[in-house]
């Protein structure tokens, strides 16, 4: 590649790779990038949507692509298809909430694992098609920093999907889970914190305005998040490191005259 090329890389998923809320790993990445590139110009666009689905990511996945004309797509989904349906089953006040907010959004969860699977299956062919870039998928991170929670058992099991879908579509995969769980499986007395009401995630904002993640996470006694989801500066560190070791070197530049 010649250095008057444009490397782009296009990040799409959700609220943890939109950066709004909590500490960002594309920043992070980005300049990771720009580091190992040298004098290569490098372009990060970050196109994450917080209470993205893998169903409303599919379906607004193809604009960005057509903006970006990327050369290397990041794929992060999956967080919301099983935090949200857990949230419906505690939380009268999160079902209401959620049953008014998919009608506006169209961020509905997908429970059946075999449907997930046919979703992101397209997700990566569609992306593809669009943009003919290279793909990288990554798993899920816990949702929770319990790892033995009936919440984690139904977030590995999606990651294992997949990881299956893709091993089918020969794509390389940034094991964000594999790597959070190492690191939480050797903390002391793993925090069970959870936003459990829609109150407690509103209080949640508020909270940032005054203090860093860093210090939320602290106060919580949580290693990765801040909240047992949202990123703390230690946990995008490492979703950008995981990622980081799995990422071409090089895109594909942006396509002239398109």
């Amino acid at each position: 590649m010649s250095r008057s090329e444009t490397t782009v890389y296009l990040f799409a998923g959700d609220s943890l790779t939109e950066g709004a809320c909590g500490e960002s790993y594309v920043d992070r990445v980005r300049r990771g990038l720009s580091a190992r590139l040298d004098a290569q110009e490098c372009v990060t666009l970050n196109a994450g949507r917080g209470g993205d689905t893998v169903r409303s990511l599919l379906a607004r996945i193809e604009d960005p692509l057509r903006d970006a004309h990327p050369g290397c797509v990041v794929l992060a989904i999956g967080t919301n298809d099983v935090w949200f349906r857990w949230l419906g089953e505690h939380s009268v006040g999160w079902w209401l909430w959620l049953r008014v907010d998919v009608l506006r959004t169209g961020q509905i969860p997908t429970r059946n694992l075999d449907r997930f699977g046919a979703l992101y299956r397209e997700l990566i062919d569609r992306s593809r098609a669009v943009s003919d870039a290279q793909i990288v998928a990554c798993t899920i991170g816990p949702i929770g920093e319990t790892l033995s929670s009936p919440l984690n058992r139904q977030a590995a099991r999606l990651n294992g999907v997949i990881q299956q879908v893709a091993l089918e579509r020969h794509v390389p995969v940034a094991d964000i889970w594999q790597a959070f769980v190492e690191h939480l499986s050797v903390a002391s007395r793993p925090s069970a914190h959870l936003p459990r009401s829609w109150w407690s995630s509103a209080w949640d904002q508020r909270c940032l305005r005054r203090m860093s993640p860093d210090e939320l996470a602290r106060r919580r006694r949580l290693q990765l998040t801040y909240d047992g989801i949202h990123l703390n500066s230690r946990g995008a560190d490492l979703w950008a490191a995981t990622l980081l070791r799995v990422l071409p070197r090089g895109g594909l530049p942006i396509r002239k005259g398109t």
